[in-house]
């Protein structure tokens, strides 16, 4: 009986810690607003990194000063699943991004996808 219960214990615990790990990097809800925007601007640094990419982009607000965003993206891995590759983008490249504004930080974005100079779309899938 009494190894019954440790076994069960040892399991739950084990359960939680796992859980709320992958929770805290995983929570893009809290961080990230519910509603989509769109922002057109020119690239200026290509991140190809784990755990996540970054790709940054120089946007004209509507008074025409620039703002730079970021955008964070997929793992690498995921991304080469989803058509990306590591010379998909470069500076200079004009895209059109859509994705998720953070909530408390200004100018970055969960990137759902992005428009490439060629017309070709890329997204997380």
């Amino acid at each position: 009986m009494r190894a019954k219960v440790l076994i069960v214990v040892a399991v739950t615990v084990g359960a939680f810690t796992c859980s709320s790990s992958l929770w805290a990097h995983h929570a893009s809800r809290q961080v990230y607003e519910g509603k989509s925007i769109t922002l057109m601007g020119v690239v200026t640094d290509y991140e190809w990194a784990n755990p996540h990419s970054v790709l940054s982009v120089a946007v004209k607000d509507k008074k025409g000063n620039v703002e730079e965003w970021h955008a964070e993206i997929l793992p690498p891995t995921e991304m080469l699943r989803a058509g990306w590759t590591k010379e998909s983008l470069k500076a200079g490249d004009e895209v059109t991004l859509t994705g998720r504004p953070g909530k408390y930080a200004q100018r970055i974005l969960w990137l759902e996808y992005l428009v490439t100079p060629d017309g070709k779309k890329l997204g997380r899938k």
